[in-house]
Order: C-alpha cells, then sequence, then structure tokens
C-alpha cells in the first residue's frame, strides 16, 4: 500500500492517521492507524512527529499502559487500543490519510498510561510538575 502524506493537513496532538510504521519484532509494523502524541509546536517545526500505534486487537486491555477507544463516537472503524508504551518517532513522509480526533477523555487517559510507560514522571517534584503542565499547554496552543 503506497499513501501520500496529505500537505494540506499539519498534524495536531490527538489527531487519527494511517501511518506507516517500522517496526520489527513484536513491535507494530506497516499501515495501521496512530495517534499524534508531540506536541503541536514540534508537530509545526519538525519534519518528525511522535506517533503511538493502534490495534483493534484489544489483549491485555488491562494493562496500564493500553487505552481503549470505542468506536462509537470517535470516528474511528473498529474498537481500537492505544498502545502507549510503542511510540515511534516518524517522518510525516509516513503519514497517511486523515481519519479522526479523539476527544480529550481519551486523551487523558493516553497521556496518564504514556506517563506510567516510562514512569519518569516519579522523579518530578509535585510543585515542579505543575510549571511543566502549564508549559505543555503553551506548547499545544493552537491560533
Amino acid at each position: 500500500m503506497t499513501l501520500q502524506y496529505c500537505t494540506d493537513r499539519q498534524p495536531k496532538i490527538g489527531e487519527i492517521y494511517l501511518m506507516n510504521f517500522g517496526g520489527c519484532g513484536n513491535e507494530q509494523k506497516g499501515w495501521r492507524p496512530g495517534l499524534v502524541f508531540q506536541n503541536n509546536v514540534g508537530n509545526a517545526n519538525s519534519p518528525n512527529i511522535i506517533a503511538l500505534p493502534l490495534t483493534s486487537s484489544l489483549k491485555k486491555a488491562g494493562q496500564p499502559t493500553h487505552v481503549v477507544i470505542p468506536a462509537d463516537g470517535t470516528g474511528l472503524a473498529k474498537d481500537s487500543m492505544v498502545l502507549c508504551e510503542n511510540p515511534e518517532r516518524m517522518s510525516k513522509d509516513r503519514i497517511g490519510n486523515y481519519l479522526t480526533t479523539i476527544p480529550a477523555e481519551y486523551m487523558a487517559k493516553v497521556a496518564v498510561a504514556n506517563l506510567l510507560a516510562t514512569s519518569a514522571i516519579s522523579f518530578i517534584d509535585p510543585e515542579l510538575l505543575l510549571v511543566v503542565w502549564q508549559k505543555a499547554l503553551a506548547l499545544n496552543a493552537t491560533a
């Protein structure tokens, strides 16, 4: 399958596109839905994005790094699961057609699952976390 990046659309965090994942072994590979998970300043200024793969195989749905997103009301063709422990840096050249934007309630779950995937948040003082959160809001602001 050959798809071209849709140049009339700038990817934004929370959007789902068909993406060509380059995994090997047990990693996700080939064309599949992927969630843009990089801040919008980075998306606008970098030739790459950070993507999280989706799968319609809902195995291990209770794992804290997996987020199930139902098809009903979200624009997905099938109930799907975001694999938050498997981010991939991806060239925009490997992004295909826009599919949907997931609702904020699911993005919040994805954010939590991604934080748990690395548990790096455990090294941040709660007061500093508030400062980081405010910076993140600015990075996702869109004009």
